[in-house]
Parts: C-alpha cells; sequence; structure tokens
C-alpha cells in the first residue's frame, strides 16, 4: 500500500471516530435513552454533586439511530433556546437537568440537539427546535420508567436479574428495551440506563441486539453507601482519563503529522 493511500484510509479512520457526520435522513428508528442519576453520579463522582441527584428517572436524549451502520451525528450547529415553549423547558429543567457540575442545562440540550435532534428534522413531530423538545417530554410522560418499575415491584436499593427488569418495561411497552448496566468498578452491574425504541412514527418497536442476559444488576438507591467507599478513577465510557486525553491529542495531531510526511 502506498502512503498516499494509507493516508487517505487513516483520514478516513479519523472521519468515522466522529469528525463528521452521517446524511441527516440516513437513520430507521429512534433510541429514546432514560438515565438512573444515582448510578451516573456514582461514575463521574467528582464531576457530580451527589447531594442534589434528583429522585426521578432523567432523560438522557431522543437519538436518530440505524440497524446497521453509524448513526447520524453533528448534522447542525445552530441551537436556540427560546425556540423550546416556556412549559416545555420548566419541564426540562426537571425531567432533562445535566448533572455535570459547571455546566448549565441550556448546554446540556444545546448538545443533544446539535449532535441528535438535528439529524431527525425530515420526521413529522420533531422537525424543529420545538417540537424535538416537546416530544421528549412527551415520550417521558408516556413512560415513567419509575412508575413502570415500582409497578412490577422493583424498587431502589436491591438487586434484580435483568430478566426481571425487561419483563417490566415489556410490560408497560409490549416490545424489548435495552437495559443497560454499568461497567465500571465503583458501580458494578449497576442499572444505569433504559432505552426504549420507536419507529418514525413513533410506535413502540423491539430495540436491535437485545440478548438475554443472566446478570443480576443493583437498582441503587439514593444516597448509597457505597458511594462514597469505593471511587472511579476512569471516565464513563471505560478508559483512563489520561488514555482518553492522550487518544484526543492523537486525533488531533495524526492528520497534521500526514500532511508533514508527504
Amino acid at each position: 500500500m502506498s502512503f498516499a493511500t494509507f493516508r487517505r484510509h487513516a483520514l478516513s479512520t479519523v472521519i468515522l471516530l466522529g469528525f463528521s457526520c452521517v446524511g441527516a435522513d440516513s437513520f430507521d428508528f429512534f433510541t429514546f435513552t432514560l438515565q438512573w442519576p444515582v448510578t451516573f453520579c456514582q461514575m463521574i463522582q467528582r464531576k457530580c454533586n451527589m447531594t442534589a441527584v434528583p429522585d426521578n428517572w432523567i432523560i438522557h436524549g431522543l437519538w436518530p439511530s440505524n440497524f446497521t451502520g453509524a448513526n447520524p451525528r453533528n448534522c447542525s450547529s445552530f441551537f436556540d433556546v427560546s425556540q423550546i415553549p416556556q412549559n416545555i423547558a420548566k419541564e426540562m429543567n426537571r425531567q432533562w437537568p445535566n448533572l455535570n457540575k459547571n455546566e448549565s442545562n441550556d448546554q446540556f440540550w444545546d448538545k443533544q440537539w446539535r449532535m441528535h435532534g438535528s439529524c431527525a428534522e425530515s420526521v413529522p413531530g420533531v422537525q424543529n427546535i420545538g417540537e424535538y423538545f416537546t416530544k421528549v417530554i412527551t415520550l417521558a410522560n408516556m413512560y415513567n420508567i419509575k412508575e413502570i418499575l415500582n409497578s412490577s415491584r422493583i424498587t431502589e436499593g436491591n438487586q434484580y436479574p435483568a430478566a426481571t427488569i425487561q419483563d417490566a418495561i415489556v410490560l408497560s411497552t409490549t416490545k424489548l428495551s435495552k437495559i443497560i448496566e454499568s461497567k465500571m468498578r465503583c458501580a458494578k452491574n449497576w442499572l444505569f440506563e433504559i432505552r426504549i425504541c420507536f419507529n418514525k412514527q413513533f410506535e413502540v418497536i423491539d430495540c436491535p441486539n437485545v440478548t438475554n442476559s443472566t446478570l443480576k444488576l443493583t437498582y441503587p438507591s439514593k444516597p448509597s453507601p457505597a458511594a462514597q467507599a469505593l471511587r472511579c478513577d476512569v471516565s464513563s465510557n471505560g478508559h483512563s482519563t489520561s488514555q482518553f486525553l492522550s487518544l484526543i491529542a492523537f486525533l488531533i495531531a495524526f492528520p497534521s503529522f500526514l500532511l508533514l510526511k508527504v
């Protein structure tokens, strides 16, 4: 392989890692992700105010997704929070807060719109900022995870087989969702996220690639006794902070390095 060919392949790899966007209309379904904040804050302890963790499941996002291949991302750089209806923004402050210290809720919503919501503008009901966030709050109210779990006697502070949690979700939605657990050492097998999938008409569908898990998951209560006993020393994706920074530095420098070699 010539060096020019190698460089083209390398630059393509960098692009695929997140420096460009898949077509805005190129997706098959929506992934609606809800998050248990107790687990999230345990995973990012140094960045989260543990005393202000909400008692309700919070929204992570509504993401255009594909059955195979890359999901569309970063389809617009524009965001205007004033386009969100005031009653919806008020509800978002409760159901969609930013748990990262020193970041506002607006910053979280900005990222979610630019990275995900803007890629769904061809779908009726989510064709602009106001519609998108209104739809997200509507779905969150329709699928209140805490109430769904409570109705199946799944309560905080206990452990449950992943299959039991799945059964509770199916009882409410009739379809399979993705049950996501934390893999971090300080929150090993803690219930983290539940992802419900919708078609473009916002009818619930089975999420793809759902496997039968034999894990027993901890549904941690607030505050968790383990929160101060074991601290995390890795980022929420499972890599150490130094590894993550090294990767970013490499991705930034790599194209320049290749150009110098021409």
